[in-house]
């Protein structure tokens, strides 16, 4: 009987266990699928990704070793250098070395706050600290503090401070109004231990990032792993030299590009205003509101083969920027975009739709302004 209790008590566990498992999975996945679609731009890129994964490089010893130099050791030089700028305060807790302890009863405890934004009062942060008032009495004559320590905030949350608790601290005996929760090197070493862990966070998702690499390496396609293996091997020039001969290089410089573009996008097309432009895409007439060079690649997003639009009233004798599909070349999408005046073409440019999106804003935006060179705005 009491085995059937232990096996049906096992099995619940392991139920748990793996339900446990499978919710990491599931969020891990989120944020898997998330993070795709970010970086390769994303469903279509994501799933030309997965049709054709890009090369995973060789990670070793000698990789590895790299990795956790040109990481590990700025993270510790930088804690370092955190330790220097508060050297004074290191200084004034060794001192409390001597304080002597005495009781003292906590008033009340919680959580002060600061909030910094930068100098257009946006990306705003706040950071949060756990405060603890505490009196005690020193012959005839009552104080109160609240200082954890001359290095740190106090350790621990509200809960662990009730008013009413008996907690000790420690008074400067050349001065009864100066006292610590803490004295002494523990707290000198409470904020060594805290930085330690820092550090071990760091290595333990460097680690954790390494191992995945290590499968991801193993896990692709022969062929990728082919090209990895015969690919230079750069580990000891740095972390760049590593991914230089891979197209990981190249998916970063398609990340920054996106960003780029993204960005292109929001430009004013008319110094804030908005223009009516009449369109035809794919020879359907019709027309376009546009503010931002954004209005005019959403209309292109529509077309099929082909689209014109016309920068003034002038129609076909006017300024026109005319696109042209023309599919895959060599595994990628191309667009022909054209600038003319009338039926003369002045400026004409093919571009990758896979590799160099924002080109088209680069097109479309020195059009607009080879259309402003006169004495005032072609709009006008």
């Amino acid at each position: 009987m009491m085995s059937d209790v232990w096996s049906c008590a096992i099995m619940v566990d392991v139920m748990w266990l793996v339900i446990d498992v499978l919710e990491i999975m599931f969020v891990l996945g989120i944020f898997g699928l998330i993070a795709g679609l970010m970086l390769f731009d994303g469903p279509r890129g994501l799933l030309k990704a997965i049709r054709n994964p890009p090369v995973i490089p060789v990670v070793g010893v000698r990789e590895m070793a790299t990795w956790y130099r040109n990481i590990l050791i700025p993270c510790t030089i930088l804690l370092i250098v955190v330790f220097l700028f508060s050297a004074g305060g290191v200084v004034k807790q060794m001192g409390t070395s001597d304080w002597n302890e005495v009781d003292a009863i906590v008033d009340y405890s919680g959580y002060d706050s600061s909030t910094s934004c930068d100098e257009y009062g946006n990306d705003c942060t706040t950071s949060d600290w756990l405060v603890v008032h505490y009196t005690y009495t020193i012959g005839e004559f009552n104080h109160s503090g609240n200082r954890w320590s001359f290095v740190g905030n106090a350790d621990g949350v509200v809960e662990d401070y009730p008013p009413g608790k008996e907690i000790v601290v420690y008074v400067d005996p050349a001065d009864d109004s100066e006292s610590v929760m803490v004295r002494g090197f523990e707290g000198v070493l409470i904020e060594i231990l805290a930085g330690t862990f820092f550090l071990v966070l760091i290595a333990s998702i460097l680690t954790a990032v390494l191992v995945l690499w290590k499968i991801g390496f193993h896990l692709q396609p022969a062929e990728n792993r082919k090209k990895a293996l015969e690919a230079p091997r750069e580990g000891g020039k740095g972390l760049r030299g590593m991914f230089a001969s891979t197209d990981f290089m190249r998916d970063l410089r398609e990340m920054k590009d996106f960003a780029v573009m993204v960005k292109k996008s929001q430009k004013d097309a008319f110094e804030g205003g908005e223009r009516t432009l009449i369109t035809e895409i794919d020879g359907e007439p019709g027309t376009l509101v546009v503010r931002n060079l954004n209005d005019i690649m959403t209309s292109m997003s529509i077309m099929n083969e082909n689209a014109k639009i016309y920068l003034d009233e002038n129609g076909e004798s006017g300024r026109i920027i005319a696109f042209r599909m023309l599919g895959d070349i060599d595994g990628d999408d191309y667009l022909e975009a054209g600038e003319y005046i009338g039926s003369d073409l002045v400026n004409e440019r093919r571009i990758n739709m896979d590799k160099n999106t924002s080109d088209v804003f680069d097109f479309i935006e020195q059009a607009l302004e080879n259309a402003n060179e006169g004495d005032k705005p072609w709009w006008v």
